[in-house]
């Protein structure tokens, strides 16, 4: 809270973010926060995971203390797609109550955004299409597409390279979240990064971004919840 009220001596309207991986992971410290920080009169986005919607006073905290975004990371929309993406499959489990968590935190005027990794070993190239569908059915209001990263050292990089997938054994110039660097399972490099390009071109567009943002201010004034 001290860092929080250093910062706003610097601006008249601060808008902060709050920078944790997972910000809400002990409910019970996050309620003693939101309630200090409401008294704070500050706007603000984090990051965390989907189960905040399953906790609607916290939820309620959230809205009330200033958050407008929460970064989250939904990685593929299929239940699938998701084994084995951590360690105790925690999101295959959760992937079902996806649709139903957006609307929880949007219709509090909490916009979400939905973070998606392309890639995965089980996606082939229809992926592209079914989440870009997924996007406009859920109604979320910002979207980020990061391609899979194998980053040196990290196991992931070990499992490609004992795999020999990996197409350059140095690169970290590539790392950037938007170059492939590996062969995908199911996919050729190049379906791969044809369909990058094709999502980011048909989500980032000025229409398309134009309708999420509606979409958002209908679902925050109670109009479709």
């Amino acid at each position: 809270m001290e860092e929080i009220r250093s910062a706003k001596k610097h601006f008249n309207q601060p808008f902060l973010e709050l920078a944790d991986d997972n910000t809400f992971l002990n409910h019970d410290w996050s309620r003693e926060f939101l309630k200090q920080l409401t008294r704070e009169d500050i706007h603000w986005f984090t990051e965390t995971d989907i189960s905040i919607a399953d906790d609607p006073e916290l939820c309620d905290l959230v809205a009330e203390s200033g958050c407008r975004q929460l970064l989250i990371g939904l990685e593929s929309p299929s239940q699938s797609d998701l084994n084995n993406i951590d360690p105790s499959n925690w999101k295959q489990r959760q992937s079902d109550h996806y649709l139903r968590a957006i609307d929880t935190l949007q219709s509090r005027g909490i916009s979400v955004n939905g973070c998606f990794i392309l890639g995965l070993d089980h996606h082939t190239p229809a992926i592209f299409e079914e989440v870009h569908k997924f996007v406009e059915q859920s109604g979320l209001a910002e979207v980020q597409f990061t391609v899979m990263t194998p980053f040196p050292s990290s196991p992931l990089h070990q499992r490609l390279k004992d795999e020999g997938r990996l197409l350059r054994e140095r690169y970290w110039d590539r790392c950037t979240l938007f170059d492939v660097n590996y062969q995908p399972a199911n996919m050729t490099v190049e379906e791969l990064e044809e369909g990058l390009k094709w999502i980011f071109t048909n989500t980032y567009n000025e229409t398309s971004t134009r309708t999420r943002q509606r979409s958002f201010i209908s679902q925050r004034r109670g109009d479709s919840c």
